[in-house]
Protein backbone atom coordinates (compact mmCIF):
# COMPACT_ATOMS: atom_id res chain seq x y z
CA UNK A 1 0.00 0.00 0.00
CA UNK A 2 2.85 2.36 0.86
CA UNK A 3 4.43 1.74 -2.56
CA UNK A 4 1.12 2.44 -4.29
CA UNK A 5 0.70 5.73 -2.42
CA UNK A 6 4.30 6.63 -3.27
CA UNK A 7 3.68 6.03 -6.98
CA UNK A 8 0.41 7.97 -6.94
CA UNK A 9 2.19 10.92 -5.29
CA UNK A 10 5.28 10.82 -7.51
CA UNK A 11 3.73 10.17 -10.92
CA UNK A 12 1.79 13.43 -11.47
CA UNK A 13 4.61 15.60 -10.15
CA UNK A 14 7.12 13.76 -12.32
CA UNK A 15 4.99 14.37 -15.41
CA UNK A 16 4.71 18.08 -14.58
CA UNK A 17 8.45 18.25 -13.96
CA UNK A 18 9.09 17.14 -17.55
CA UNK A 19 7.68 20.41 -18.85
CA UNK A 20 10.29 23.05 -19.89
CA UNK A 21 12.06 24.98 -17.15
CA UNK A 22 10.54 28.18 -18.54
CA UNK A 23 7.09 26.84 -17.65
CA UNK A 24 8.21 26.19 -14.09
CA UNK A 25 9.52 29.75 -13.75
CA UNK A 26 6.20 31.03 -15.11
CA UNK A 27 4.45 29.01 -12.40
CA UNK A 28 6.98 30.36 -9.89
CA UNK A 29 5.59 33.85 -10.43
CA UNK A 30 2.09 32.59 -9.65
CA UNK A 31 3.35 30.72 -6.56
CA UNK A 32 5.16 33.85 -5.32
CA UNK A 33 2.00 35.94 -5.73
CA UNK A 34 -0.03 33.29 -3.90
CA UNK A 35 2.45 33.02 -1.02
CA UNK A 36 2.77 36.79 -0.70
CA UNK A 37 -0.62 38.27 -1.49
CA UNK A 38 -3.12 35.46 -0.94
CA UNK A 39 -2.04 33.46 2.10
CA UNK A 40 0.77 35.69 3.40
CA UNK A 41 2.94 32.64 4.11
CA UNK A 42 4.68 33.28 7.45
CA UNK A 43 4.68 36.99 6.63
CA UNK A 44 4.81 38.04 10.28
CA UNK A 45 7.81 35.75 10.93
CA UNK A 46 9.63 37.02 7.84
CA UNK A 47 8.93 40.70 8.57
CA UNK A 48 9.96 40.44 12.22
CA UNK A 49 13.13 38.50 11.34
CA UNK A 50 14.23 41.01 8.68
CA UNK A 51 13.37 43.98 10.91
CA UNK A 52 15.41 42.63 13.81
CA UNK A 53 18.34 41.65 11.60
CA UNK A 54 18.45 45.06 9.88
CA UNK A 55 17.18 47.64 12.38
CA UNK A 56 18.52 50.43 10.16
CA UNK A 57 16.18 49.52 7.29
CA UNK A 58 13.03 51.53 6.70
CA UNK A 59 9.71 49.77 6.14
CA UNK A 60 9.87 50.06 2.34
CA UNK A 61 13.28 48.33 2.32
CA UNK A 62 11.99 45.54 4.56
CA UNK A 63 8.97 45.11 2.31
CA UNK A 64 11.23 44.94 -0.75
CA UNK A 65 13.36 42.18 0.82
CA UNK A 66 10.20 40.30 1.82
CA UNK A 67 8.80 40.48 -1.69
CA UNK A 68 12.08 39.27 -3.20
CA UNK A 69 12.24 36.47 -0.62
CA UNK A 70 8.87 35.16 -1.81
CA UNK A 71 10.10 35.31 -5.41
CA UNK A 72 13.31 33.42 -4.62
CA UNK A 73 11.49 30.91 -2.43
CA UNK A 74 8.98 30.27 -5.21
CA UNK A 75 11.88 29.72 -7.65
CA UNK A 76 13.31 27.09 -5.28
CA UNK A 77 9.92 25.34 -5.20
CA UNK A 78 9.73 25.44 -9.02
CA UNK A 79 13.31 24.18 -9.40
CA UNK A 80 12.67 21.44 -6.85
CA UNK A 81 9.68 20.21 -8.88
CA UNK A 82 11.81 20.30 -12.02
CA UNK A 83 14.43 18.32 -10.08
CA UNK A 84 12.16 15.27 -10.32
CA UNK A 85 13.24 14.86 -13.95
CA UNK A 86 16.46 16.91 -14.21
CA UNK A 87 19.28 15.15 -16.01
CA UNK A 88 22.87 15.40 -14.82
CA UNK A 89 23.64 17.54 -17.88
CA UNK A 90 20.89 20.00 -16.98
CA UNK A 91 22.18 20.21 -13.41
CA UNK A 92 25.70 20.97 -14.67
CA UNK A 93 24.32 23.97 -16.58
CA UNK A 94 22.64 25.34 -13.45
CA UNK A 95 25.60 25.54 -11.05
CA UNK A 96 29.37 25.57 -10.76
CA UNK A 97 32.02 25.83 -8.03
CA UNK A 98 34.06 29.03 -8.10
CA UNK A 99 37.13 27.72 -6.28
CA UNK A 100 37.18 23.89 -6.24
CA UNK A 101 40.90 23.93 -5.41
CA UNK A 102 40.05 24.56 -1.76
CA UNK A 103 38.53 21.08 -1.54
CA UNK A 104 41.03 19.52 -3.94
CA UNK A 105 43.97 20.21 -1.62
CA UNK A 106 42.27 18.17 1.12
CA UNK A 107 41.42 15.39 -1.32
CA UNK A 108 45.04 15.23 -2.45
CA UNK A 109 46.11 14.88 1.19
CA UNK A 110 43.58 12.10 1.72
CA UNK A 111 41.58 14.14 4.23
CA UNK A 112 37.88 14.17 4.90
CA UNK A 113 36.30 17.60 5.27
CA UNK A 114 33.28 19.12 6.98
CA UNK A 115 31.48 21.75 4.91
CA UNK A 116 29.19 24.15 6.73
CA UNK A 117 26.67 26.42 5.09
CA UNK A 118 23.21 27.91 5.38
CA UNK A 119 19.86 27.96 3.63
CA UNK A 120 20.98 30.41 0.95
CA UNK A 121 20.59 30.03 -2.81
CA UNK A 122 18.99 26.68 -3.61
CA UNK A 123 20.03 24.31 -0.85
CA UNK A 124 18.04 21.47 -2.44
CA UNK A 125 20.03 21.73 -5.67
CA UNK A 126 23.18 21.71 -3.56
CA UNK A 127 22.46 18.06 -2.84
CA UNK A 128 23.41 17.37 -6.46
CA UNK A 129 26.80 19.11 -6.16
CA UNK A 130 28.53 16.06 -7.63
CA UNK A 131 27.02 17.08 -10.99
CA UNK A 132 27.86 20.79 -10.89
CA UNK A 133 29.78 22.00 -13.95
CA UNK A 134 33.30 21.55 -12.52
CA UNK A 135 32.71 19.39 -9.46
CA UNK A 136 35.28 16.83 -10.63
CA UNK A 137 37.97 19.42 -9.90
CA UNK A 138 37.34 18.97 -6.16
CA UNK A 139 38.50 15.36 -6.37
CA UNK A 140 35.57 14.14 -4.29
CA UNK A 141 32.84 12.15 -6.07
CA UNK A 142 29.24 11.52 -5.12
CA UNK A 143 30.29 8.39 -3.25
CA UNK A 144 32.47 10.56 -1.00
CA UNK A 145 29.69 13.09 -0.41
CA UNK A 146 27.34 13.01 2.56
CA UNK A 147 24.34 15.25 3.17
CA UNK A 148 22.41 15.57 6.37
CA UNK A 149 18.62 15.52 6.20
CA UNK A 150 15.84 15.67 8.75
CA UNK A 151 13.57 12.66 8.76
CA UNK A 152 9.93 13.54 8.14
CA UNK A 153 7.12 12.47 10.44
CA UNK A 154 5.17 11.16 7.46
CA UNK A 155 6.74 7.99 6.05
CA UNK A 156 5.34 8.82 2.61
CA UNK A 157 6.83 12.33 2.69
CA UNK A 158 10.13 10.87 3.84
CA UNK A 159 10.10 8.33 0.99
CA UNK A 160 9.48 11.10 -1.56
CA UNK A 161 12.24 13.35 -0.20
CA UNK A 162 14.71 10.47 -0.10
CA UNK A 163 13.82 9.51 -3.68
CA UNK A 164 14.18 13.04 -5.06
CA UNK A 165 17.45 13.71 -3.23
CA UNK A 166 19.02 10.40 -4.24
CA UNK A 167 17.82 10.47 -7.88
CA UNK A 168 20.77 10.66 -10.34
CA UNK A 169 23.06 10.84 -7.34
CA UNK A 170 25.55 8.70 -5.44
CA UNK A 171 25.41 11.08 -2.46
CA UNK A 172 24.83 9.46 0.93
CA UNK A 173 21.99 10.84 3.04
CA UNK A 174 22.50 10.88 6.80
CA UNK A 175 19.58 11.38 9.17
CA UNK A 176 20.26 14.41 11.38
CA UNK A 177 20.03 12.49 14.66
CA UNK A 178 22.81 10.11 13.64
CA UNK A 179 25.30 12.59 12.11
CA UNK A 180 27.94 12.47 14.83
CA UNK A 181 27.70 8.70 15.20
CA UNK A 182 27.99 8.16 11.43
CA UNK A 183 31.01 10.46 11.03
CA UNK A 184 32.80 8.93 14.00
CA UNK A 185 32.14 5.41 12.72
CA UNK A 186 33.46 6.28 9.24
CA UNK A 187 36.29 8.60 10.25
CA UNK A 188 38.89 6.45 8.47
CA UNK A 189 37.03 6.64 5.14
CA UNK A 190 37.56 9.59 2.79
CA UNK A 191 34.50 11.82 2.60
CA UNK A 192 33.04 15.29 2.69
CA UNK A 193 30.13 16.06 5.00
CA UNK A 194 27.71 18.89 4.21
CA UNK A 195 26.07 20.36 7.32
CA UNK A 196 23.61 23.26 7.08
CA UNK A 197 23.85 24.78 10.55
CA UNK A 198 21.70 27.92 10.41
CA UNK A 199 18.44 26.59 11.84
CA UNK A 200 17.45 26.99 15.48
CA UNK A 201 19.38 24.45 17.58
CA UNK A 202 17.80 21.93 19.93
CA UNK A 203 17.08 23.03 23.48
CA UNK A 204 20.21 21.32 24.78
CA UNK A 205 22.45 23.65 22.76
CA UNK A 206 23.36 26.85 24.64
CA UNK A 207 26.17 28.27 22.51
CA UNK A 208 25.20 31.86 21.86
CA UNK A 209 26.71 34.76 19.95
CA UNK A 210 25.71 38.06 18.41
CA UNK A 211 24.33 37.26 14.95
CA UNK A 212 22.50 39.72 12.69
CA UNK A 213 22.31 42.34 15.44
CA UNK A 214 20.80 40.10 18.09
CA UNK A 215 21.81 37.46 20.65
CA UNK A 216 21.43 34.09 18.92
CA UNK A 217 21.77 30.44 19.82
CA UNK A 218 23.89 28.72 17.17
CA UNK A 219 24.24 25.05 16.31
CA UNK A 220 27.76 24.10 17.35
CA UNK A 221 27.58 20.45 16.33
CA UNK A 222 29.91 20.92 13.32
CA UNK A 223 32.58 22.36 15.61
CA UNK A 224 32.20 19.57 18.17
CA UNK A 225 32.39 16.91 15.46
CA UNK A 226 35.35 18.47 13.64
CA UNK A 227 37.32 18.76 16.87
CA UNK A 228 36.55 15.12 17.71
CA UNK A 229 37.66 13.71 14.35
CA UNK A 230 40.18 16.37 13.29
CA UNK A 231 38.54 17.13 9.93
CA UNK A 232 39.18 20.53 8.28
CA UNK A 233 36.16 22.85 8.14
CA UNK A 234 35.13 24.83 5.05
CA UNK A 235 32.37 27.41 4.69
CA UNK A 236 30.12 27.16 1.62
CA UNK A 237 28.25 30.13 0.18
CA UNK A 238 25.72 29.49 -2.60
CA UNK A 239 24.92 32.58 -4.63
CA UNK A 240 22.12 33.00 -7.16
CA UNK A 241 23.77 34.77 -10.09
CA UNK A 242 20.52 34.85 -12.00
CA UNK A 243 17.43 32.73 -12.38
CA UNK A 244 18.49 29.11 -12.74
CA UNK A 245 22.20 29.84 -12.36
CA UNK A 246 24.12 29.39 -9.11
CA UNK A 247 27.72 29.64 -8.05
CA UNK A 248 29.31 27.99 -5.00
CA UNK A 249 32.05 29.92 -3.24
CA UNK A 250 34.20 28.12 -0.66
CA UNK A 251 36.22 29.60 2.19
CA UNK A 252 38.45 27.76 4.61
CA UNK A 253 37.66 28.14 8.31
CA UNK A 254 40.41 25.87 9.65
CA UNK A 255 42.54 22.95 8.51
CA UNK A 256 43.33 21.93 12.08
CA UNK A 257 40.35 22.13 14.46
CA UNK A 258 42.38 20.85 17.40
CA UNK A 259 44.48 24.04 17.37
CA UNK A 260 41.44 26.34 17.45
CA UNK A 261 40.20 27.77 20.71
CA UNK A 262 36.73 26.58 21.74
CA UNK A 263 34.01 28.52 19.92
CA UNK A 264 36.30 29.79 17.13
CA UNK A 265 34.84 27.56 14.41
CA UNK A 266 31.22 28.33 15.27
CA UNK A 267 31.83 32.08 15.59
CA UNK A 268 33.77 32.19 12.31
CA UNK A 269 31.06 30.24 10.52
CA UNK A 270 28.39 32.57 11.93
CA UNK A 271 30.32 35.65 10.79
CA UNK A 272 30.76 34.26 7.27
CA UNK A 273 27.08 33.37 7.11
CA UNK A 274 26.14 36.82 8.37
CA UNK A 275 28.28 38.41 5.63
CA UNK A 276 26.57 36.24 3.00
CA UNK A 277 23.13 37.28 4.23
CA UNK A 278 24.05 40.95 4.34
CA UNK A 279 25.29 40.83 0.73
CA UNK A 280 22.13 39.13 -0.54
CA UNK A 281 19.48 39.48 2.19
CA UNK A 282 16.56 38.21 0.12
CA UNK A 283 18.34 34.88 -0.50
CA UNK A 284 18.21 33.57 3.07
CA UNK A 285 15.38 31.44 4.48
CA UNK A 286 13.74 34.15 6.58
CA UNK A 287 10.60 32.10 7.13
CA UNK A 288 12.17 29.81 9.72
CA UNK A 289 12.10 30.75 13.40
CA UNK A 290 15.79 31.24 14.07
CA UNK A 291 15.13 33.33 17.19
CA UNK A 292 12.38 31.35 18.86
CA UNK A 293 14.56 30.95 21.96
CA UNK A 294 15.59 34.13 23.77
CA UNK A 295 19.21 34.46 24.86
CA UNK A 296 20.00 36.05 28.21
CA UNK A 297 22.72 38.71 28.08
CA UNK A 298 25.00 36.67 30.29
CA UNK A 299 24.77 33.78 27.83
CA UNK A 300 26.28 35.55 24.84
CA UNK A 301 29.68 34.37 23.61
Amino acid sequence: MRKVLFFLAIAPVYLISMLPLGFHYFMSGIIAFFLDKVIGYRRSVITVNVSRAFPEFRYDKIEKITKRFYKNFADIIAESIKDFSLSTKQISRMAYIKNPQIMKKYYDRGLSVIIVGGHIGNWELLGKIEHFANSELTGYTGKHTNFVYKKQRSKLADDIIMWVRSKNSDVNLIESKSVARTILRNREQLGCYFLLADQAPNKGSNFSISFLNQPTFMINGPEAISRAVGFPVVYLEMIRERRGKYVVNLQEITDNPAECEPGYITRTYAKLLENSIQKNPDNWLWSHKKWKREVEKRGEA
